[in-house]
């Protein structure tokens, strides 16, 4: 069983991140599609706190002896899961990046060739 005083620190600090998240997503600071595995977290600790013996019964199917501990190894998997999404997200973002800027480059190098050709012709006119 988890502790009465653990169980209201789970319940307030999910309940900020809750709001947080909100917040952030109400102001344009967080895309929506990037938030719903933070609702998610947010959520599955919001009931884990208000029904405790809801996590013994997850460290019992887990092998797990304290109820406590199958929280910290949940907590830490649920934030590999978070760290490996935004990583996925970065890598697509750095892509697009490197992608992009070797459009631009060829652009410009057009836009040279162009702006000489235009100078040869107003030259011999």
């Amino acid at each position: 069983m988890i502790s009465l005083k653990l169980q209201i620190i789970l319940l307030v600090g999910s309940v900020i991140c809750l709001v947080l998240l909100i917040n952030f997503i109400r102001k344009y600071r967080l895309e929506l599609k990037y938030s719903m595995l933070w609702f998610v977290v947010t959520i599955f600790s919001i009931l884990l706190s208000i029904f405790p013996k809801m996590l013994n019964v997850i460290s019992n199917l887990m092998g797990i002896e304290l109820p406590v501990n199958a929280l910290f190894l949940l907590t830490f998997f649920g934030l590999i899961v978070i760290i490996l999404s935004l990583t996925l997200e970065l890598s697509k973002s750095t892509m697009k990046v490197k992608e992009l800027s070797q459009e631009i480059g060829i652009l410009k190098y057009e836009m040279n060739k162009v702006k000489d050709q235009f100078e040869k012709e107003k030259k011999e006119v």
